[in-house]
C-alpha cells in the first residue's frame, strides 16, 4: 500500500521491469491471497504478521524506487494494483468475519470499479489514463493498513482489545472518508482528461 507520502510515478527513465521496487510490490500481490486463507482458516496471529509484511513492502518499494532511481511503468501499475488487492482481501475478509460493517468494502470496491470504467472511457477516447494515485487515494489506503492492523490485534488479548477498541470507529470512518473524498477526486481527473478532447495529442 502507498503511504501518505508515497507514490512510483517516475519522474524520468524507465528503469524496466525487473528492478528491486517491482520484486516488493510483487510479493505484496502474493502476500495478499496468503493472509485472506490465513484468516479464514482462523490463524489471525499469522494473518496479521503476513498483512504487516505486505504493507511493509509498500513502504519498502517506493523508498527502494527512490533510493536506486528505479522508477519503472511496470511499477505505476502493479503498485495501485497490489495495494488494491492487499486492501480488497483485508477488508472483504473483516467483512465476513463480522469486524467491519459490509459497506466499507462495498464502497472500496466501489470506487476501484468506477476508476476502471473511467479508464476505460479514457481509453476508448484516444486519452491517457492517469496512474498516479490522488493524495486523498494515499491516505485511504493508510487508513485501512492502520483499520486492519487494529482489528487483528485486537485478537492479541482481552487487554490488548480494550485498548484499541476505541480507536475502531473513528479510524474506519476516517477509512471510509478518505476512499469517498479519493473517488471525487479521481472522477475529477478523469473528467479533466475527457474534457480535453483528442486536440491536444496533434501537437
Amino acid at each position: 500500500m502507498t503511504g501518505p507520502g508515497g507514490g512510483r510515478a517516475a519522474p524520468g527513465g524507465d528503469a524496466g521491469p525487473l528492478t528491486l521496487p517491482n520484486v516488493l510490490t510483487a510479493v505484496r500481490l502474493v502476500l495478499a491471497p496468503v493472509f485472506l486463507a490465513l484468516y479464514v482458516r482462523g490463524d489471525t496471529a499469522r494473518a496479521l504478521e503476513v498483512f504487516s509484511a505486505a504493507a511493509a513492502t509498500d513502504l519498502l518499494d517506493g523508498l527502494a524506487a527512490r533510493l536506486l532511481h528505479q522508477h519503472s511503468r511496470l511499477g505505476e501499475i502493479l503498485d495501485p494494483m497490489a495495494d488494491k488487492l492487499l486492501a480488497f482481501c483485508a477488508l472483504v475478509a473483516l467483512a465476513v468475519g463480522g469486524r467491519v460493517p459490509p459497506w466499507l468494502p462495498a464502497l472500496v470496491v466501489g470506487r476501484d470499479g468506477a476508476q476502471i470504467l473511467g479508464a476505460a472511457a479514457l481509453h476508448a477516447a484516444g486519452r491517457p489514463v492517469p496512474i498516479r494515485p490522488t493524495r486523498a487515494g494515499k491516505y485511504a489506503t493508510f487508513a485501512i493498513a492502520v483499520l486492519v492492523v487494529l482489528e487483528l490485534s485486537a485478537d492479541a488479548g482481552v487487554a490488548l482489545r480494550s485498548a484499541v477498541a476505541a480507536w475502531l470507529p473513528p479510524v474506519g470512518l476516517l477509512a471510509a472518508s478518505c476512499v469517498a473524498v479519493s473517488l471525487v477526486q479521481y472522477a475529477l481527473v478523469f473528467a479533466r482528461e475527457l474534457r480535453r478532447g483528442p486536440a491536444t495529442e496533434s501537437r
